[in-house]
Parts: C-alpha cells; sequence; structure tokens
C-alpha cells in the first residue's frame, strides 16, 4: 500500500492550528465551566479535529520523513507542549495526544 503524501501546506496549517489550539486552551480552562454549553461544545469539537489531524498528517507525515527538519523541531515542540497540558486536558474531559514526545525522539 502506498503510504500518503501529506502536502508541506497541510503540514504547516495543522502546525499552526496545533500551537493556536493550545493558547486558546490556556485562555479558556479557567472560564471553561461558565462557558456557554454551546461554546464548549463547539470548541471541544474543534479540538477532537484537531487531535485527528494530528495523527493522521503530522504523525504520518512525520513517520514517513515528509517533514522538513524545521517542521520535525516544531512537532516536537507541539507533542511537548500537548504533555505539559495533559493535566488541563483530562480535567476538561478533552482528549490527548495519541502520541508522545519520547515516540519521535
Amino acid at each position: 500500500m502506498d503510504k500518503e503524501i501529506i502536502s508541506t501546506v497541510r503540514i504547516e496549517g495543522t502546525l499552526k492550528l496545533g500551537m493556536a489550539m493550545l493558547e486558546e486552551l490556556a485562555e479558556y480552562a479557567p472560564e471553561w465551566d461558565e462557558m456557554p454549553g454551546a461554546e464548549r461544545a463547539s470548541w471541544s469539537m474543534d479540538w477532537e479535529q484537531f487531535i485527528f489531524f494530528l495523527q493522521d498528517d503530522l504523525d504520518t507525515a512525520y513517520q514517513s520523513s515528509q517533514m522538513t527538519s524545521e517542521q520535525k523541531v516544531r512537532y516536537k515542540e507541539l507533542l511537548s507542549k500537548l504533555e505539559e497540558a495533559a493535566p488541563i486536558l483530562k480535567k476538561l474531559n478533552l482528549s490527548q495526544a495519541p502520541v508522545s514526545p519520547a515516540e519521535v525522539a
């Protein structure tokens, strides 16, 4: 089976999305319980979509050597930040990264 070729644009977009989502997480976490249910649900769905892209796009691109050296560094940084955010993700009942930084070392 041929491996999917993931475009540099898609890799870049997903890396940027991940960092933006983590910034939003830091903003939303303190007020999560006070947020309207629809807003929490919408953000949760966006988060789940990002987690899917993380595994489907970024990890696939990393494992199949489709990332540039700079993208690999940013991917590892993103995974480290996701690992740091694990307690918050658990508290908010959001999915955690399916890949750990140790797995891409």
